[in-house]
């Protein structure tokens, strides 16, 4: 199937993007604008108005790149040479250059070593989807909105699995506790049963990302989302414990024929911040709104005296435990940036 750029998300801004004099060499010599629709490694597969094609980065790319937010991520808008050669050939396109993102969600790869991840580009919308039966917990959607607003994009709590339990009101409730003013939707993506509620975030022009641990139900649904259309592998959930199985294993990028585009993503087993400063945690607007009563400008909300913070876990405007995953996200982001080496 093929479609118009229109419909992958190119948009005026974009276009003004491509215009610009830095890139007038690689317009006159025939290069073309496409979107990342599938990241591999060493190379990305990425789709225009004639197809999807497969594209690698140059020599200079990697060379600049400094970490991995300096190659091609999903979502990305890139410029790549003889895009036809390369879709009628099965060879890999030229990607010479990356369009300035409008946004970026990046997480702190696995393991030892201080290394961001990128998750998706240009995205206006995520979807954090979590389950109604055993997957639920504040702490961990913090996370996920915190790395969400981090990265410029709006986020949306999906309460999915719904049908599985025989009142879904205290999860919703305990969600939007956490949820610092993000909408709360719950659905049974399985059932369809409040999966239309999904469809307002998204549209000609708009690009959502579904991100949240394994099993939660993302890819069945994208498939919801999709009415079919897509022929994404679900698995069904286990007996023993209702979560589903993790199918996923790629970032991969789908156009919806209602409108809009999707990108679906592997389950995270650990979701850890990746932020470039030392800045207020992006998913604590309410402690952020509180602590403009404090004494203190520099008030770390800990020991210092006239804090309003403080002051409203006594009042019981905020609850402890809130103000305890506030602390503890904002010292794990200093120990990172503490350990982190200077980038190129």
């Amino acid at each position: 199937m093929t479609v118009g750029l229109a419909a992958l998300g190119w948009d005026e801004t974009w276009a003004a993007a491509w215009a610009t004099p830095e890139l007038d060499g690689l317009r006159a010599a025939g290069a073309t604008p496409a979107r990342v629709a599938i990241e591999h490694r060493g190379a990305v597969e990425v789709v225009d108005e004639g197809g999807a094609f497969w594209a690698q980065s140059t020599g200079k790319m990697f060379f600049d790149a400094g970490d991995k937010r300096g190659l091609p991520v999903v979502g990305d808008w890139v410029i790549v040479g003889d895009a036809d050669a390369a879709r009628a050939s099965g060879s890999r396109a030229r990607l010479n250059a990356i369009l300035p993102r409008r946004s970026c969600l990046v997480r702190r790869a696995a393991g030892e070593k201080e290394e961001p991840q990128p998750i998706a580009a240009n995205v206006d919308v995520a979807f954090v989807v979590t389950s109604a039966n055993q997957d639920l917990n504040p702490r961990r959607l913090e996370r996920y909105l915190a790395t969400v607003r981090d990265g410029g994009a709006a986020p949306v709590i999906v309460l999915n699995k719904i049908d599985l339990v025989a009142d879904a009101a205290p999860l919703v409730a305990a969600a939007a506790a956490v949820a610092d003013g993000a909408p709360v939707v719950p659905m049974s993506a399985s059932t369809g049963a409040g999966v239309g509620a999904l469809f307002p975030f998204l549209g000609v022009g708009r690009t959502a990302v579904v991100v949240g641990s394994s099993g939660v139900g993302k890819s069945t649904i994208v498939s919801a989302l999709a009415a079919g259309e897509l022929a994404l592998a679900t698995q069904p959930t286990r007996e023993h414990d209702d979560r589903g199985r993790h199918t996923t294993t790629r970032r991969e990028l789908f156009v919806l024929a209602s409108g809009g585009v999707l990108i679906d993503t592997p389950g995270m087993r650990e979701l850890q911040l990746w932020g470039d400063d030392e800045g207020a945690v992006a998913a604590f607007d309410d402690v952020d709104a509180l602590a403009a009563g404090c004494r203190f400008s520099d008030c770390r909300h800990r020991e210092e005296p006239g804090c309003a913070v403080r002051a409203a876990v006594v009042s019981g405007a905020l609850t402890p435990e809130r103000l305890a995953s506030f602390h503890k996200l904002a010292d794990e982001r200093a120990a990172a940036l503490a350990r982190r080496p200077r980038r190129r």
